[in-house]
């Protein structure tokens, strides 16, 4: 891992703990219930940043670990996911640092609002993450047309633990996915079987080797239907024993349109090469029509504007 020094760090307060070496036994699987390690907000001179330490083993098993989430952090540099900044070790610990992501977690947000379901229109703002490539100094990056899931799996990395506790909100809705703790390469099959109980996917939860990327759109295709609903789209523990296609709940006092419910059920597809690749999925009408709507708009406007003149 790249070598830095830690003198300039000042440790400030711990703000979390992942749940090392914890598992959840649920109806025959294993879950992890989140990333390894302890997280503190550190700054280095006048920057704020994220200090991840693993406690160093006898057996080295930390080592990996660390390495791995290193690696892939180095490799994903995008808007909408955590940047990582470098890494070195101390004498007991293993130690990754990373951007300070400023915000509030999204199960934090929905739980203030009292799990309430948003706008359908706010929520695809949200989901979509896009932007048309914008140069940002503070960060020396391009922002991709692309939100940073897709991003991630086109440089063949899955997250495998995506749920709102891992992803931030911040100014003007804008999201974050952080924590890629239990992340896996997207090529070939997967034999990891972690993650969240509540979003991950049946093949996680029958611990059989999978494909990653479509266990990621399983589990954000539940975030979507949360921030549509405020609530899960079915009762989590049925996952493991699904055998036909789920019924998803919609509660009947929320407008939900057709193309959003389209989507959602195109991800959640119990057989895993039956969901959309992310690419699919940002190219579905529920998310394209809107954007097409206000490019009509602008030439229309625009058209105006030349007849004018």
């Amino acid at each position: 891992m790249r070598q830095i020094h830690n003198d300039a760090l000042s440790i400030k307060e711990r703000v979390g703990k992942g749940a090392k070496d914890h598992l959840v036994k649920k109806l025959n699987a294993d879950f992890s219930a989140g990333g390894c390690g302890t997280i503190y907000r550190a700054s280095s001179g006048d920057t704020d940043v994220i200090l991840k330490t693993m406690m160093k083993t006898p057996s080295r098993s930390m080592e990996p670990v660390a390495r791995k989430e290193y690696d892939f952090g180095m490799k994903l540099k995008h808007p909408n996911l955590v940047r990582m900044r470098g890494s070195f070790d101390t004498a007991t610990d293993h130690c990754l640092v990373m951007d300070l992501v400023e915000g509030c977690n999204l199960y934090d947000y929905l739980q203030k609002n009292s799990y309430g379901h948003m706008a359908e229109s706010r929520v695809k703002k949200m989901f979509r993450g896009i932007a048309k490539g914008n140069f940002y100094p503070s960060t020396n990056l391009y922002r991709p047309n692309s939100p940073g899931l897709e991003h991630s799996h086109r440089q063949g990395i899955a997250h495998l633990d995506i749920k709102p506790e891992n992803i931030m909100v911040g100014k003007d809705d804008h999201l974050t996915l952080i924590d890629f703790g239990l992340a896996a390469e997207t090529l070939g099959l997967c034999h990891q079987f972690s993650g969240s109980a509540d979003y991950a996917s049946p093949e996680v939860w029958r611990n059989i080797p999978f494909e990653p990327a479509c266990s990621d759109v399983w589990s954000l295709g539940i975030v979507l239907h949360i921030l549509l609903t405020g609530c899960l789209p079915f009762n989590p523990t049925e996952v493991p024993d699904m055998r036909v296609q789920p019924d998803l709940y919609w509660p009947e006092d929320i407008d939900v349109s057709d193309d959003a419910k389209e989507l959602v059920r195109w991800m959640l597809e119990l057989k895993p090469m039956a969901r959309p690749t992310m690419k699919e999925v940002l190219n579905h009408r529920w998310l394209k029509r809107t954007l097409s709507m206000i490019m009509k708009r602008r030439w229309s406007i625009s058209g105006k504007t030349d007849l004018l003149n």
